[in-house]
């Protein structure tokens, strides 16, 4: 479960009203990674549970406290001997961060009061809660040592930093014009990136679904004046529901098809992703204490290599994003030469020993303010420049070929999630899960199993003289394009976006219109688009497409493309699957 940190905003708000002043007479650890207070109110007894288990963490109030184990914990005994018969005067929220503070004062020796803080990162894997005062740590459940993170260390005696605050407008107390206005009107990759990238408080599911609101398809990659207009809205809306009355709100939870809750919305929802259903209830800790409740069940193999391939997608989304970065750098190549080439040509100017010198640019004529190893000649300051000129030229070079291929194997990754959301056999799974072996994502079996026959590809008769087939998986994509399809016929993919193959044979000069439209709305329909509106369909005589030498499965080029846009009308296609698919 994530919780994002709108959530945790109308999480707090409702901890700020429950336990505020109550005083905590008993302190429990389940486990390794949960924490009970069980706390005195004016009129009963409550239990706050913060659990910062890296899979799911979370804060809830709950009416029974969970048991404890016969010896206590180290960390467990600490708080008891420093906490107990504390009073918790403050409950507060980083910024819109995913960070909880529990402020609890105390009647020290002298009598004068003392502060004491409970720190609760709800930072998914690096969940972890501090114990400190004063700013320095006393203990946490997770230690992070110097060796493992030089900037912010978690270990008694440090001073405690959170975790870097995020940079952006807050998703909010900002004007929603301000928030649209800062997400360019073309993008190079996901929309949904761009408004995180621009806000704090929302992650992926909270961007999804204000696109969703908004009507904005979200494989979209621009904004239109109207989808600008429409995305204002649905920010101004989700403010309005989340600030007015954080209390009477309901949430909603997107529970999995393996019952468990992914993440839990204090606003309505507009997206369901697939094999999601939501679950509607008063308040955030009724949705969380629901949450702890479910009983997982076991993934069929088909989810399993899905959420295989999704977390090597976001391992690929992580180390472009990396060589992207050092490839920026790496671009600075070039100024290094200059200052080379410059210095080469004023070396009877420089003074030896200096430390820096101004030297004309040869290329432009401007001043160029150089820094100088005293202890080198003039001429070998020069050659120092030289040498991280061609050290980063050799790194940009290395960088784009490293580059080049996690981009092809996101594009890869993303044409097999799209293949297991299509299958619908067991043979189509198999071969996917053969795919993903023979790339090394999956470990290969020491025993091959028993051949199970290959699958077919999707086929509809048209017509007496046409057909369309169409390949769901890249398996089935090679063959519909390389052994069914012949040069004349009409071969169709969906635009820069993972889908189907599909390709219409005829016996007529040219395919039918209808065929054709046809063919369009499928090659959308079975893609990666299918939710979208004006999808572009490339579509050209299979002569036109080549399989690159060494290229991965599934994966074409093509030239002299024509291209239509269709909206994909599910119906539409059901009714031609039932009409004429063949048996």
């Amino acid at each position: 479960m994530n919780l994002e940190g709108i959530a945790l905003y109308a999480l707090t708000d409702y901890l700020k009203r429950e336990i505020t002043g109550s005083r905590i007479y008993k302190i429990g650890m389940p486990s390794a990674h949960v924490v009970y207070f069980s706390l005195k109110r004016e009129y009963d007894t409550i239990h706050l549970i913060m659990d910062v288990n890296g899979g799911s963490p979370s804060v809830r109030i709950a009416a029974a406290a969970p048991g404890n184990p016969q010896e206590p914990p180290a960390f467990c005994m600490l708080l008891r001997k420093h906490l107990e018969e504390g009073k918790i005067t403050q409950v507060r929220q980083y910024g819109l961060d995913r960070v909880i503070e529990l402020e609890i004062s105390l009647l020290g020796r002298t009598g004068r009061i003392i502060t004491k803080h409970i720190i609760i990162e709800l930072t998914g894997k690096n969940a972890n809660l501090v114990f400190a005062e004063d700013g320095k740590i006393l203990d946490s459940i997770k230690h992070v040592s110097p060796l493992m993170n030089s900037v912010r260390v978690i270990q008694p005696g440090y001073a405690y930093n959170p975790p870097p605050p995020q940079a952006g407008l807050n998703i909010l107390t900002a004007v929603p014009e301000e928030i649209v206005a800062a997400i360019p009107d073309e993008v190079t990759g996901s929309l949904w990136k761009q408004l995180v990238n621009v806000t704090t408080g929302i992650g992926k599911a909270s961007a999804l679904q204000l696109l969703s609101a908004a009507r904005i398809p979200l494989s979209a990659t621009y904004l239109t004046p109207m989808d600008r207009n429409h995305l204002v809205s649905a920010i101004t809306d989700l403010q309005a529901n989340v600030t007015a009355n954080p209390a009477a709100q309901p949430v909603t939870a997107l529970i999995t098809g393996s019952n468990q809750c992914q993440t839990v919305f204090p606003f309505p929802v507009a997206y369901i992703p697939e094999g999601c259903r939501p679950e509607t209830f008063p308040g955030m800790n009724d949705a969380l204490c629901h949450a702890v409740l479910l009983q997982p069940v076991q993934l069929p193999e088909q989810e399993l290599l899905q959420k295989t391939v999704l977390s090597e997608l976001r391992k690929a989304e992580k180390k472009i994003s990396a060589l992207e970065h050092d490839l920026t750098l790496s671009n600075d190549a070039d100024t290094f030469r200059i200052i080379a080439d410059s210095l080469m040509a004023a070396l009877y100017q420089i003074q030896k020993g200096a430390s820096s010198c101004s030297v004309p640019n040869i290329y432009d004529g401007t001043l160029l303010q150089v820094a100088l190893s005293p202890v080198l000649t003039p001429a070998e300051n020069a050659q120092k420049y030289y040498k991280k000129y061609n050290k980063l030229k050799r790194a940009q070079e290395e960088i784009a070929i490293h580059l080049a291929e996690a981009t092809d194997m996101r594009t890869w990754l993303e044409s097999v999630d799209e293949s297991l959301r299509l299958a619908t056999t067991r043979q189509e799974t198999e071969e996917i899960k053969e795919e993903l072996q023979t790339a090394g994502i999956l470990p290969v079996p020491k025993r091959k199993p028993h051949a199970s026959g290959k699958s077919s590809p999707l086929q509809i008769v048209f017509s007496e003289s046409t057909r369309i087939y169409i390949g769901k998986n890249n398996r089935q994509n090679e063959e519909v394009t390389f052994r069914i399809a012949t040069g004349s016929d009409l071969w169709l993919h969906v635009q820069k976006i993972p889908g189907s193959h599909v390709v219409i044979k005829t016996t007529l000069p040219e395919p039918e219109p209808e065929a054709l439209d046809a063919a369009v709305r499928l090659a959308a329909y079975f893609s990666k688009a299918r939710g979208g509106s004006r999808v572009p369909v490339d579509c050209v005589p299979r002569r036109f497409v080549k399989k690159p030498p060494g290229a991965r499965p599934g994966f074409v080029i093509f030239t002299n493309q024509k291209t239509f846009y269709t909206t994909p009308d599910e119906a539409f296609i059901k009714n031609l699957l039932q009409k004429h698919s063949a048996k």
